[in-house]
């Protein structure tokens, strides 16, 4: 199901960030993964509830327009639908066509709770979701948010994976049993490393491939979108590598912005 991923030794670009040094890798965590399954069980583009990827197959156009949820995200695209005020021009005799009338045609849901629900259009990586929660006095649904930029992560306890690449100084040899990783942490985190905050890795081995997905707690409070420094982690994996190819299972489809948002 995931999109061929660039090889996670790759270099980077030039002028890219400093490496870190010997001592850096040396004095970096040293975590031991656990057991995951080939595909996670749960993903999320981040915008709303995380859902499983079978959703993703599910029937386009079933939603019922007399559900409550379904009626309120209607009524949002209807709105949005609705013709915006302009100036008159005075050579114009015709009025301008009406634009479509909004539909439900297309969506379908991906995950729900009594309080929540996200609902998609489209399949990645062209994929638009809508979040909806329910509030107030009269449990009412409104429109929270879309989302049509963010890629699909695997997600593990409501954290979205984090993607990491082979340390480029250091290529794994097939009898190699720890790996030197250099994870990117996907979450805000105002510019820090992760150090002390990447969680247990999941591993998938058989003969041909190591699948390993990385996970970070967040920061806690308000955190600004600089860019995240690489943080250098120490895997000690269940076995030698041999020549299984290494593959990140954080993404599982590129984002799109061919999408407009609802």
């Amino acid at each position: 199901m995931s999109d061929p991923a660039p090889h996670p030794s790759a270099p980077r670009p030039a002028g890219g960030p400093k490496l870190p040094s010997e001592r850096a890798w040396e004095r970096s965590d040293l975590l031991e993964p656990q057991p995951g399954p080939r595909h996670p069980e749960l993903i999320s583009d981040g915008g709303g509830l995380p859902f499983p990827p079978a959703a993703l197959a599910a029937p386009l156009g079933a939603l019922d327009p007399e559900d409550s949820a379904a009626a309120a995200l209607l009524a949002h695209l209807t709105a949005r639908a609705a013709p915006k005020r302009s100036a008159r021009t005075p050579w114009r005799r015709e009025p301008a066509p009406p634009p479509a009338p909004a539909s439900l045609e297309g969506w379908r849901q991906l995950a729900r709770t009594e309080d929540e629900v996200l609902f998609a259009r489209g399949l990645p990586p062209r994929m638009l979701t809508a979040a909806l929660r329910r509030s107030g006095r009269r449990r009412t649904w409104t429109f929270q948010g879309s989302s049509a930029a963010r890629p699909i992560r695997a997600t593990r306890d409501g954290i979205r994976a984090s993607s990491w690449r082979v340390d480029p100084t250091h290529e794994p040899a097939s009898a190699d049993t720890v790996l030197r990783l250099l994870v990117t942490e996907q979450a805000f985190a105002s510019g820090q490393r992760a150090h002390g905050r990447i969680l247990p890795p999941e591993i998938y081995v058989d003969a041909q491939e190591l699948v390993l997905t990385i996970f970070i707690t967040p920061e806690r409070g308000f955190q600004n979108g600089t860019p995240n420094p690489e943080t250098p982690v120490r895997i000690v994996l269940p076995e030698p590598v041999g020549s299984r190819n290494l593959i990140d299972g954080a993404l599982l489809f590129q984002a799109s912005l061919s999408d407009t948002t609802p």
